[in-house]
């Protein structure tokens, strides 16, 4: 019986000695990232996720929105472990402390325009902003108290003394998608956003122009992925350092460039 009760011993401890390494790789595992990004990035930010999973297997939740949504949805929940978008916003957002940046690239504003529309001086409708704006009958920009792009059109009309001249022809809704559905639905003639989502629905627009930032028109937009302080949010610290390494890959520099930033 003895020689019995050694091997059944032996086999429990042997089991055990299989068993534990494993669940210490379990318990060792990188936990899931939140991901918040202004819906004007959606793109790129899924093609970033994307691969980011590839190379570590971590999973990524995304949310998308205007700023002050995210920003409210953060609140809410009491948890962001990355949010991407415009650096002055995010430091004006109440409540919400994320010290950590890493620079994205700068973001771009683009006046567009749908298809078959015919300028009245040439074959294209928009040359020269300025002249050419009045002439629209619809023009449609995102919501300025609440997102990158609408603050920033509003900032260039004023600039060029279109904002009171235009108030009866321009749309306000919510995010840059919204923008870009009008457009590419030929429902406006014409609308604000960034030069990421002109990027991608280029084929079904009539055309665009970049619009530069500067004294006489919008403040520069800088594009940052935002981070909690280290030791806050344990549980995913491991995780957002392995995503602030990956945003500095080849992989992720070649989306972001491709996306216009």
């Amino acid at each position: 019986m003895q020689p019995s009760l050694l091997s059944r011993r032996h086999l429990v401890l042997a089991a055990l000695a299989v068993a534990l390494p494993a669940a210490r790789a379990v318990a060792a595992e990188p936990t899931g990232l939140l991901i918040l990004a202004g819906a004007g990035y959606k793109r790129p930010v899924e093609a970033l996720c994307a691969e980011f999973t590839r190379q570590t297997g971590i999973a990524v939740e995304r949310s998308y929105g205007n700023l002050q949504q995210l920003f409210a949805q953060a609140r809410a929940s009491g948890r962001v472990d990355v949010l991407i978008g415009d650096a002055d916003f995010i430091d004006h957002a109440r409540d919400l402390s994320l010290p950590q940046r890493q620079m994205l690239g700068q973001g771009k504003l683009v006046l567009a325009w749908r298809r078959k529309l015919m300028g009245r001086r040439s074959p294209d409708p928009i040359t020269d902003p300025v002249r050419d704006l009045p002439d629209m009958q619809s023009i449609t920009l995102p919501n300025p108290q609440q997102a990158i792009y609408g603050r920033a059109a509003e900032q260039w009309l004023k600039a060029k003394g279109l904002w009171e001249p235009l108030q009866d022809k321009l749309k306000i809704v919510q995010t840059v998608p919204q923008v870009s559905a009008y457009l590419t639905s030929g429902q406006i003639d014409a609308g604000f956003f960034n030069l990421t989502e002109a990027l991608a629905v280029k084929g079904q627009l009539g055309g665009y122009l970049e619009l530069q930032p500067g004294p006489d028109s919008y403040t520069p937009i800088d594009i940052v992925a935002a981070f909690p302080a280290d030791g806050t949010q344990p549980a995913t610290a491991a995780s957002r350092a392995q995503f602030a390494q990956f945003l500095q890959g080849k992989a992720a520099q070649d989306i972001l460039r491709k996306a216009g930033l």
